[in-house]
This record gives structure tokens, sequence and C-alpha cells, in this order.
């Protein structure tokens, strides 16, 4: 008798095995590395994470830096969005602000954080530089998004005088929505790696760039190891989150 195994079933055993596969390789490396401080073995580096999640701080500091992602996400969201109407808008303000936004893309991260460090406090920095770094994103695509709406279909709605709400929620936005989504799903990842890199440099207490220093500083590898675990980890559920409800939204 032949059993069929559902698909959903067949698909989290072939990611759990390429998953094994990989701590195989991390095995490897560490017996061929031979020293736990340049690389720790999966079992320490487990075991180390379980210790850390045992503990209150761990979850405060990851909820701290979870908020400074939210808030830089949610303003480069809104003010780059609102940014992009008013240049849609006025032609002016989009040739005013196009050198600006191209500034913000070729500039290095790095010199964003030291800049910051000198403007703000250590726990304003990651939250400055995420929205400064996720800004450009979410402007230049809503920007396209707008320049994309059918212009038939404006002058159609000019024609019969079809009401401003109207022409808003049945033309504006189903044009604009992808753009929109596109420039999330780019920024959620974007503003993971920006706001840790902030972290290191400005070191606020309670922050996951903090332990990851902490964790150089005192030569713990293991807990440098389990720290980018976590991260990739939330990075990567937060990027998944956001991809299913757009998923959702769409049925």
């Amino acid at each position: 008798m032949k059993i069929s195994i559902p698909s959903q079933i067949k698909v989290i055993i072939r990611k759990g095995c390429i998953v094994f596969l990989w701590i195989m390789v991390w095995q490897c490396v560490h017996s061929l590395v031979g020293k736990d401080i340049l690389i720790p073995s999966p079992g320490a580096t487990f075991k180390k994470l379980i210790e850390m999640m045992s503990m209150g701080e761990f979850y405060q500091d990851i909820l701290l830096t979870f908020y400074r992602v939210g808030v830089g996400v949610i303003l480069s969201s809104i003010l780059g969005v609102i940014s992009a109407l008013i240049a849609y808008m006025i032609k002016l303000v989009q040739e005013i602000l196009t050198p600006f936004i191209t500034l913000l893309k070729s500039t290095p991260v790095m010199a964003v954080i030291i800049l910051a460090l000198l403007w703000f406090t250590k726990d304003t920095v990651p939250i400055f530089v995420c929205f400064l770094m996720c800004y450009p994103v979410v402007y230049t695509n809503a920007l396209k998004g707008f320049n994309s709406v059918d212009k038939e279909l404006l002058e159609m709605a000019k024609v019969f005088k079809i009401k401003t709400f109207t022409v808003i929620c049945k033309i504006y936005i189903p044009q604009i929505k992808p753009y929109l989504e596109a420039a999330l799903e780019m920024i959620v990842g974007l503003s993971w790696k920006v706001v840790i890199a902030a972290e290191v440099l400005a070191v606020p207490k309670h922050s996951m760039g903090y332990n990851l220093l902490s964790s150089k500083s005192y030569l713990e590898t293991d807990s440098l190891f389990s720290w980018v675990i976590v991260i990739v980890v939330l990075s990567t559920l937060c990027e998944k989150g956001v991809n299913r409800m757009f998923k959702s939204s769409k049925r």
C-alpha cells in the first residue's frame, strides 16, 4: 500500500534536511579549524542560545531592537509615500528632491551612522539611520507607482465627474499597491541590517547590536554566533510575515 505524504509535510522535511546539511557543514568547518574561539561548534552555540533564552534581558534586548526597526520602517513608509505624492503633483518638488534621494542612495551606511552619532543620542541613532536608508526606497517606488497610473482612466473619471474618494480607491490605490508592496518587502530586510549596524556603533545598552559587540570584545564566539542566528531568524520571520500579509490581502 502506497502512503501519500502531504505536500506541506514534504516541504518541511526537505527544508529540515537542508538545514541539517548546513549544520553538518558547520560542524565539519569547526572540526577542521579546531579552535572554538574562531568557529564554535553547533552544539556549543545552541547550548549558549538556550542559556541566553532563559534570561529576561534577552527578550528586552530583542524587543527594543524590534521597536527601533518598526519605528524606522513606519516613519520611512509614511513620509516616503507623502513626499512621493507631493512630488507627483508638483514637478518642481520632484526636481528638488532628486539630488537628495540620489545622495541618500549613494552614501555608505557607516558614514550616515557616524554623522548620526554627532547629532543624536545613542538610543535615537538606529531609528534615524533606519529611516534615512529606507526612505529613498519607499519614495522611489511610490513615485513610480503614481507615475504608472493610467492617464486615460483619470481623464475618464474627470469627464464623468467621479468623486475624488472613488478615484483614489478604484484607480490610484490598485495601481500603486504593487510598488508599495515591493518597497516594504525590500525595506523590512534592509531595516534589520541597518539598525543592527547602527546599534553596534552607537552602543545603546539594551540592543542586539550591543550584545554582538560585547560578545566580540569578550571573545565569546558562541554568544556571537547565537545572536547572529537570532537576528537572521527574526529578520526572515518579518519578511515572511510581510509576504504572507500581502498574499492574504489579495485573496
